[in-house]
Order: C-alpha cells, then sequence, then structure tokens
C-alpha cells in the first residue's frame, strides 16, 4: 500500500521545503505536490482567505483542497508514494483524508514558534500575514491569529516542532520507525 503524506502548519512553517526532502526518501517511485499550485493558479477572480473569509474564497479554497486529494490518490494508484504541503487546518485535514482509500496515510503537522515564523517571514520579504495582522498589530500577532486553526485540527500523526531543526533533521525524525509516529 502506498504512503500518502500530508505535510500541514502555517505559512513559513517549512511544509515546501521539507515535503520534496520527505518524497525523495520514500519510494521509488514517489511524487509531492505544493498546494500552492493551485492557489497560484486561479488567475482571474482569486480571492484570498482571510479571518473573516468570503463565500468565494471558501470555494476557492475547498477546491484547492479537493484537487490535492485527488492528485495524491492519482498518484498513489499509479503505484508512487506521495507528499502534499499545503495549510489544510481544522476539520478540512479529515476532510482531506476522507477522500483518500487504499493507502497508507499519514499526518504532518509542522509547529515551530511564532517567533521562528517571523524569523522565515521577513527573511523570505513575504507578506503572506497581511490580511491576519490587526490594526497596530505585529506581524507575530497575525501569526498567533492563524495559528489558532491549529487548535481545531485533529490531534493525530506527528507534531513537530522544527524551530531548531534543519530541514534534513526535521524529515529524519519524520522518517523514524517508518513513518509510524505520523500515521493517521
Amino acid at each position: 500500500m502506498r504512503k500518502v503524506v500530508l505535510i500541514t502548519g502555517m505559512q513559513a512553517a517549512g511544509k515546501s521545503t521539507i515535503a520534496p526532502l520527505l518524497a525523495s526518501r520514500l519510494g521509488p517511485p514517489a511524487a509531492t505536490l505544493d498546494g500552492d499550485v493551485f492557489h497560484h493558479g486561479v488567475v482571474a477572480g482569486a480571492v484570498g482567505m482571510t479571518p473573516d473569509p468570503a463565500p468565494e474564497a471558501v470555494r476557492q479554497l475547498e477546491l484547492r483542497y479537493a484537487a490535492t486529494a485527488k492528485i495524491a490518490q492519482h498518484y498513489a494508484d499509479a503505484g508512487f508514494d506521495f507528499t502534499c504541503s499545503d495549510i489544510i487546518l481544522g476539520a478540512d485535514v479529515e476532510r482531506w483524508f476522507t477522500a483518500l482509500h487504499d493507502v497508507e496515510p499519514h499526518l504532518v503537522v509542522l509547529v515551530p514558534s511564532v517567533d521562528s515564523i517571523v524569523d522565515r517571514e521577513l527573511g523570505r520579504g513575504s507578506t503572506s500575514y497581511r490580511d491576519w495582522q490587526p490594526p497596530g498589530g505585529t506581524l507575530a500577532d497575525a501569526v498567533r491569529a492563524l495559528q489558532k486553526s491549529l487548535e481545531d485540527t485533529p490531534h493525530r500523526g506527528l507534531w513537530l516542532d522544527t524551530t531548531h531543526q534543519t530541514p534534513d533533521q526535521s524529515v529524519e525524525t519524520i522518517l523514524e520507525n517508518d513513518l509510524e509516529s505520523s500515521r493517521w
């Protein structure tokens, strides 16, 4: 049975770096996909998520999640292990896994410290938290606001604090015991 690993967490947690590294250690064959592909694929009429999202933003997010699950299933059906990196939180995690069948499902939630995320965001010059920043608030306030979504995420799989880990160290931790700690 092929492994499908969902790597989720906050923006700048390391998902897009760790997922392909992990995929390269699975299989062969193994493939990976970053959910941002579908986010950036909406080139006209894109509506971003905010703390109070528009119905169209929610619809587009649900389309993205459904697309990544279908691609994961497609590759697993073709005999590939698969990693998906995306910000899938709360009840959406369970819905994502429910869309899969005949795979060995794994969940990795990356949870570096708020300070670590702030440093990474500033280092890459990103403004991805701007809609979550309260008036007069800091980037750290914005990260903490979005982090509340983690509280509703099922506490299953591997929750990994990557604050003081290199990407390679994170992958080693995930692979310990043949991914047993991340089993959904």
